[in-house]
């Protein structure tokens, strides 16, 4: 581990890794019920979330937490045989999405809804999705913005330029150092300072087409923000980045304001 103010680097092979993670974001969400009554919880797309996904859905128990040292708050078992899984008063929301049927194999939605909703405890009801298939994408990015602001006091969220604080925000690392849908050759996008949501084309992206995505000042207003990534590319582009070697992509300017930041990587 590599601390460095409010970053943390977490390298380890991807068992390590996914379970460390998993306890850390359950343990968050323990802290987070007992200090505001809710988990508000942003989800990310790709392969690596989905292996995540997975181990979250099962809980970890009291003896995983300990091993990591994450106690839960007063007034939880600390029982090393208890389970935890995620408490009922999660909420999750998407950090983007591709501009597609929800049935479709590309789909977040989807990949969301076939790993972690079914086995977590969570209801369906409780995922805030993006309405990807919509054709007017600028409505459904303005929906979408509408919907986040119903989870957050006017005296929180406030006017347009200032932004809710999620209480843990799951971010992916692509190849080219893209995270969310910020992509480094759109800098309209990632020069937004007004927007929650916006839409926008990927031509790059994998695959190609319109998405919806958060804005950057949005996930840097995160308590927390953990990027999780597997493979040995985007492991050692990461390192670069937690160093500060590599600054010219977008995932490089997830700075939380007043937020911790917390890097997972592994190689095979």
């Amino acid at each position: 581990m590599n601390r460095s103010s409010q970053k943390f680097l977490y390298h380890d092979n991807e068992t390590a890794i996914t379970e460390h993670a998993t306890a850390l974001i359950v343990a968050e969400a323990y802290h987070a019920i007992a200090e505001r009554g809710r988990f508000l919880m942003v989800l990310a797309r790709g392969n690596s979330p989905r292996i995540l996904y997975k181990r979250l859905a099962q809980g970890v128990s009291g003896e995983l937490l300990a091993k990591y040292r994450l106690p839960l708050p007063d007034g939880w078992s600390k029982s090393r045989q208890t389970l935890h899984q995620l408490p009922e008063k999660t909420w999750f929301f998407m950090g983007d999405e591709r501009c597609l049927p929800v049935d479709h194999p590309d789909s977040n939605e989807r990949m969301i809804q076939e790993t972690l909703l079914p086995h977590s405890g969570i209801g369906e009801h409780h995922l805030v999705r993006m309405a990807g298939e919509k054709a007017d994408t600028e409505e459904a990015a303005r929906e979408y913005e509408d919907a986040i602001r119903t989870f957050f006091p006017i005296e929180e969220s406030g006017t347009s330029n200032k932004f809710p604080r999620f209480d843990l925000i799951l971010l992916g690392l692509g190849d080219d150092g893209h995270t969310a849908s910020l992509f480094a050759d759109n800098a309209e996008v990632l020069q937004k300072q007004n927007r929650w949501v916006i839409a926008l084309n990927a031509p790059f992206g994998k695959p190609p087409g319109k998405r919806l995505t958060l804005t950057l000042p949005l996930i840097n207003h995160g308590r927390n923000i953990l990027f999780f990534t597997t493979g040995k590319a985007k492991s050692e582009l990461a390192e670069k980045i937690f160093l500060g070697h590599e600054k010219s992509v977008p995932a490089s300017l997830v700075k939380p304001d007043k937020g911790i930041l917390f890097w997972f990587t592994a190689q095979p």
